[in-house]
């Protein structure tokens, strides 16, 4: 007799399950049982990855869950068919509709009208002992209702089992035996404990009888479970039977995506082709290339063959509104291979200009979904995400969940409160200095290494569920027949149960809707520029943009300009769009580990010679001087000289990316290194690009991908070097966004001769403006704490008559106005800095006694300052308009301490003009500070001052010496040493000090250790 467990939860029963899906299914496994039902609480969240894992098995997994049953103990649904899965995840989504998060329950009127449908035939309930069978039955007749009994050795068997034959006797039901599992083997039992206290709140010391008696929870054998059932065998083949009519799949699920709005007469494979045709034509006007015409009809015969033409219209239809309502959008990822998505304008790079791997894409031996990953404007996405809301109607429409999961740090904190051990408020980061200290008063015995080992264990474990950044799932059927759905914690927002992995899992499709900053600085501009994307030299090769880029002047455009990239850019010395693309991937952990980076560099200085060992290689490497930079070249090497499919090819590349150490990817990487021996290349060649591969299990670019991120590049590059002022007023009514905030934006806008005005009442609108030819005059949006209602209020309020008239008619916050005041934004008034802060206090100093006065105005006017304020200092004064905007018109304040302190003569424009190797000291701002992994411990920084910007470069010995004034200053002089390399600049520190210190300087009011923005 074979027994199957039924009631079993994952740790997707947030906070009381404590084992994977996967581990529960390969325990299950071990102990060789037929099949194995999940029923998480109020979900199916954990199925997908259950069922990835019961695939490589012969064990059967069945659907369920825990419902929430209002007023009555939990109830437990198994899904038997198809028909019964849909009805449960509908009946799942009404239980969330409407609730808290965490809160979800089911009214028996709910309950009861699910059951009257045809497909309510498709469930099993599994009722608990206490619940109210008479209520149960008539909702599940035909023997779809079973008491369930367990036998754990508390001492209270006896009794469960003496109530269960009552029950049995009283109301006709079958018993079923099941083991109420909540871990997967004996050892996870103080995990369980653990969890119990985290979700309770409650140390573990005084949880009494919310914890477990002991550690039976946990998977037994179909042996085992017999021997303890011996007196009811009926209770063990009742589970059987029940797995037995469990014919539900997660293999069924199939998506049908919504067709009813193809025109007329066509199927979606005819209107794609149409489309893909129409496209073609408007992007090749002097005719399509015979070439490029071959690739569109064997993709579209493999999107036929894999049908997904519903996929692509989705998409095109979703991108070409975005257009119509001046959107700018772009398409990125392996999408750029295809080049249906670039006649459809769903992607931007012209196949042309890059080498294609469709299969990177799309293939049919990978049998999945493609992946369309699409960039809009950051404050215009959701208009787009309601669009597909409406158009599809929120039954047909959600957003993908992302699963938020504990990692170290955060398990550490948790484990720790639960274990009784005083955190207080401290963050997971400031718990994990002081830990040892705090465990040691803990009155747990073996406190810390406890909770080591259980925060080690729940790593990884799911926290709760959030919103993916852009992934929708559509569907022509009501999406919850599917996945159950629920309300995000964003209005207006509803997520399924499910992330994308899961999705990846169960082979269904996702849109991906995403957001790009920059995509909304371009359109800004371009708006200030009166141009359109396309038109913005479609060539890609204006020359003064690329001595721009040559000379890494790239402050505040797309993807190259950080700090790494900039150093790259001095060395890379891109001259056309390719290079670019090369730039935009090279600066990733893949090349680095890889080792791909130098031999390229070296390759393209013409100190070493690109070798090509075979004809075949010189084909594939020849762009990237035989270093293979991009995935799609490793694919093809794979495909060309070691007999892979292309499907095959991606497969190995997927391998690669998760890199698994055993298995799969070490048969792959066997048989390529075989192949390129077969083909004619000797073992050091064929070692070497396999090392290379290595470098791909880190994250990395594909080319296709590099390509549309380049193209942006571009674009950004090429409006900064034309139009300068208008491409900065872009970036800063777009902010938050990019590397650099509005203070390094502005100071850089002034070195390419943009003039910066200040925020001024009677003529700042909201956003930041163009004041006339390379003048921007600054917004109320650049106010800290100004809200945009308050904004609007005082641009339709104006002109003003003085000062008065101002504050008379402004309803601000008094914090406000101070700033404002000291910020020097009353200028227009007449008033330095200290008489505007003063006629703020004056004029909330009588308005409170004075509410009645009706000569009132007539007496503030003819008011005074009692003396005469002394104006205030350059450094104070660019110090209080970062107080009030983040920046200052005035200039850095790197030149106000010039005059103040003495500081090293040299600036970090003429530092670069040293000789490599020259020792010398600089000061300046700090403003990044950053430790890479790939970067064997080195940190970087970057220092700035009135001149520019100067990388820097601390080696671990150094750091240890450093560290504290290094991350508790942001003024510092610094002593090192200049390297060169070719037109990149960095300094190789040696010594570290502020730049003041505390009581040296009393004008100085500024802490030292303060961050001063």
């Amino acid at each position: 007799m074979a027994y199957c467990e039924l009631e079993c939860k994952t740790n997707f029963s947030f906070l009381r399950g404590a084992s994977h899906p996967k581990e529960l299914i390969a325990r299950a496994a071990e102990l060789e049982f037929p099949a194995l039902a999940l029923n998480d609480f109020d979900g199916v969240y954990g199925i997908p990855k259950a069922f990835h894992c019961a695939k490589k098995t012969s064990v059967k997994l069945i659907t369920g869950a825990s419902v929430n049953l209002e007023g009555h103990p939990r109830l437990t649904l198994l899904a038997r068919d198809r028909a019964g899965y849909g009805l449960l995840c509908r009946l799942l989504t009404a239980s969330h509709a409407g609730k808290e998060k965490g809160k979800a329950v089911l009214t028996w009127d709910e309950l009861t009208a699910f059951c009257a449908e045809s497909a309510a035939s498709g469930l099993f309930a599994l009722a608990p002992l206490e619940a109210e069978l008479h209520r149960l039955l008539p909702l599940f007749p035909d023997r779809r209702l079973f008491l369930t009994l367990q036998r754990v050795l508390d001492g209270r068997d006896a009794e469960r089992t003496a109530k269960a034959l009552w029950q049995r006797s009283r109301f006709q039901v079958p018993l079923l035996a099941t083991n109420d599992v909540h871990y997967h083997a004996p050892e996870r039992q103080r995990l369980q404990d653990a969890l119990t206290a985290i979700r309770e709140a409650t140390p573990l010391q005084k949880l009494g009888h919310k914890l477990f008696p002991n550690g039976e929870r946990h998977l037994k054998s179909p042996a085992q479970m017999a021997a303890l059932f011996k007196d009811l065998p009926e209770a063990i083949s009742a589970s059987e039977e029940i797995a037995a009519q469990c014919e539900f799949s997660p293999s069924q699920l199939k998506y049908r995506y919504p067709s009813e709005w193809l025109p007329g007469g066509h199927t979606a494979q005819s209107y794609l082709e149409e489309l893909s045709w129409q496209g073609a034509k408007k992007k090749y006007p002097e005719g399509v290339p015979s070439k490029i015409a071959g690739i569109i009809r064997s993709e579209l015969d493999l999107i036929a063959k894999l049908d997904y033409p519903h996929y692509f219209l989705t998409i095109q239809d979703i991108v070409a509104w975005a257009r119509s309502q001046d959107i700018l959008c772009q398409g990125r990822g392996a999408a750029a291979n295809s080049v249906v998505c670039y006649c459809l304008e769903i992607t931007a790079v012209d196949p042309t200009k890059v080498n294609l791997l469709f299969s990177r894409f799309l293939s049919e031996e990978r049998s999945e979904p493609p992946d369309i990953d699409v960039d809009f404007e950051h404050d215009r996405r959701e208009e787009v995400l309601q669009y597909v809301y409406k158009k599809y109607g929120r039954h047909r429409a959600a957003m993908v969940s992302a699963v938020i999961t504990y990692r170290s740090r955060s398990a550490l904190r948790e484990v720790a409160k639960g274990l009784g051990i005083e955190v207080g408020t401290l963050s997971a980061k400031k718990l994990q200095k002081v830990f040892e200290e705090r465990a040691a008063h803990s009155a747990t015995r073996e406190a810390a290494r406890l909770v080591e080992e259980l925060s080690e264990e729940m790593s990884g474990f799911p926290r709760h569920l959030s919103i993916h950044s852009g992934g929708f799932t559509l569907s022509a059927d009501p999406i919850t027949e599917i996945v159950p759905v629920e309300p995000a914690r964003m209005e207006g927002r509803t997520i399924i149960q499910w992330d994308k992995n899961d999705l990846d899992f169960l082979d269904l499709l996702k849109v991906d809707l995403l957001s790009l900053g920059m995509l909304t600085a371009l359109r800004r501009t371009l708006k200030l520029v009166g141009k359109e994307l396309h038109s913005l030299n479609p060539e890609m090769d204006d020359k003064e943009t690329y001595a721009m880029i040559q000379n890494a002047d790239t402050v505040g455009t797309f993807q190259i300009e950080s700090r790494a990239q900039m150093s790259m850019l001095g060395r890379l010395q891109p001259e056309n769009f390719y290079d670019l693309v090369i730039e935009v991937a090279i600066v990733r952990p893949g090349p680095i580990v890889g080792g791909m980076v130098h031999p390229y560099l070296k390759r393209r200085r013409k100190q070493e010679s690109p070798d090509s060992p075979h004809p075949k290689l010189e084909a594939i490497l020849s762009r990237t001087l035989g270093v293979p930079l991009f995935q799609e070249q490793v694919m093809q090497i794979a495909v060309d000289l070691a007999g892979f499919t292309p499907g095959e090819a991606d497969q190995m590349r997927r391998a690669i990316g998760a890199w698994r150490s055993s298995g799969e990817i070490n048969q792959m990487l066997t048989r390529l290194e075989n192949g390129l021996l077969a083909s004619g290349l000797t073992q050091e060649y064929a070692s070497r690009i396999l090392g290379q591969i290595h470098g791909f299990a880190e994250y990395g670019f594909p080319e296709s991908h590099a390509a549309s991120f380049a193209m942006l590049a571009y674009a950004s590059c090429y409006l900064k070097c034309h139009h300068p002022a208008e491409f900065t007023c872009g970036l800063l009514n777009s902010l938050p966004m990019g590397f650099y905030q509005s203070h390094s934006l502005i100071d850089d806008a002034k070195t390419h001769g943009v003039t910066v005005l200040a925020v001024d009442p009677q003529e700042s609108d909201w956003e930041c403006q163009m004041a006339g030819d390379r003048t921007i005059r600054l917004g109320w949006n650049m106010v800290k704490g100004l809200r945009r209602a308050e904004a609007d209020q005082l641009v339709a309020a104006r002109p003003f008559s003085s000062m008065y008239d101002f504050l008379r008619r402004a309803s601000l916050r008094r914090d406000v106005l101070l700033r404002l005041a000291m910020g020097g934004c009353f200028a227009c008034f007449g008033l330095e800095p200290r008489n505007a802060l003063w006629e703020v206090l004056e004029f909330q100093r009588r308005q409170l006694p004075h509410q009645g006065d009706l000569f009132l105005d007539q007496n503030y006017q003819k008011s005074a300052p009692p003396t005469a304020f002394a104006s205030i200092g350059d450094f104070t004064r660019i110090q209080e308009e970062y107080a009030a905007y983040s920046l200052s018109t005035h200039g850095h304040p790197m030149m106000a301490l010039r005059k103040m302190l003495r500081v090293p003569k040299l600036n970090t424009q003429t530092a670069k003009a040293l000789p490599n190797g020259s020792h010398l000291t600089v000061s300046g701002l700090i403003l990044v500070r950053q430790k890479p992994p790939t970067a064997k411990n080195m940190t970087f920084s970057t220092l700035e001052d009135e001149f520019g910007f100067l990388d820097m470069a601390i080696a671990p010995d150094v750091y240890e010496k450093v560290k504290e004034v290094f991350l508790e200053n942001c003024f510092l002089e610094v002593r090192g040493k200049m390297q060169r390399d070719a037109k990149s600049f960095s300094l190789w520190v040696l010594e570290l000090r502020p730049l003041w210190r505390e009581n040296e300087t009393p004008e100085l009011f500024i802490e030292p250790t303060q961050y001063f923005h």
